[in-house]
């Protein structure tokens, strides 16, 4: 249990943390090309993985499946969103968005599941999702518009989460694949920057190329770490250390990247964490 408890906490820590900082290293990049070259090099990485761990004829299994085929290929859409909306995030100097949205995206997950797979509500859940849905309109108050990078964080998160979990596929052979079609689409329109000398990577410095490299490293990683958590702990378990990430992106936003907390969007993150708390609550109890 503790070996599974600190790889998760590991994983966590470079998710919520070295991360945003790496990207916030780049947020002069468009963030287009950023998810580009980040589909790209997670895919390397891990096709280099998978070949090591000689895990291989599990992603070419894929190919025998038409329903993962078409699932991996809307996850892969998802992510791409989700990875988007993070980027632009850090980009805006809104990552405290980001956290919020990943903090809502396993009450989306309730909802989600409520609507589509006819799974039962609590009160407990029934509780936590009004708080998300209060916490979201005084956001809208807050802001005069609706919190988009929050609201689609969270609703690609949480939905990519719902369509894998009807998909028997491990995490990272989905991974390869996905990011393999997001790096198929991605392809050409680099090739079309390098040619014309309008992208970043080998002409804007060794830093750029280096960090835009380190990016799909940085999304590997982690990812490794939390599937061997998960071999010593529950699913559900996991899930609740999980948003322990959303919580290094707040202090990070705070501590590092110094972003300005107003007290209105505090309220809102002590509501959300409070319906956290429930939500936790009442995992540890299933478990």
């Amino acid at each position: 249990m503790y070996r599974g408890i600190f790889f998760l906490f590991l994983s966590t820590i470079i998710w919520g943390i070295p991360q945003p900082l790496l990207f916030n290293e780049i947020k002069h990049i468009p963030a287009l090309e950023v998810v580009c070259h980040r589909s790209i090099w997670s895919f390397f990485f891990l096709l280099f993985g998978i070949f090591f761990l000689g895990k291989f004829s599990l992603f070419i299994n894929i190919f025998k499946d038409k329903k993962l085929i078409i699932g991996l290929s809307i996850t892969g859409l998802l992510i791409a969103i989700n990875w988007s909306g993070f980027i632009i995030s850090i980009g805006l100097e809104k990552l405290q968005d980001a956290s919020l949205g990943y903090y809502i995206s396993p009450l989306i997950y309730i909802a989600l599941g409520y609507l589509f797979l006819k799974e039962k509500l609590n009160l407990s859940k029934i509780f936590s999702i009004i708080l998300m849905l209060v916490s979201i309109f005084i956001l809208i108050i807050d802001y005069g518009t609706i919190p988009y990078l929050a609201i689609s964080i969270g609703l690609t998160w949480a939905t990519y989460g719902l369509i894998r979990k009807k998909l028997n596929v491990d995490a990272e052979i989905g991974l390869l694949f996905e990011s393999g079609i997001i790096s198929i689409m991605s392809l050409p329109y680099l090739i079309y920057l390098f040619f014309n000398k309008e992208g970043y990577f080998l002409y804007s410095g060794y830093m750029d190329t280096s960090l835009l490299i380190f990016s799909g490293l940085f999304t590997i990683i982690p990812l490794f770490f939390f599937n061997i958590g998960v071999k010593y702990l529950s699913l559900g378990f996991a899930g609740v250390i999980f948003f322990l990430t959303p919580t290094f992106h707040f202090l990070t936003s705070i501590i590092i990247l110094n972003e300005e907390i107003t007290n209105i969007k505090l309220l809102t993150f002590i509501i959300i964490w409070i319906a956290v708390a429930i939500f936790v609550n009442e995992k540890i109890r299933e478990n």
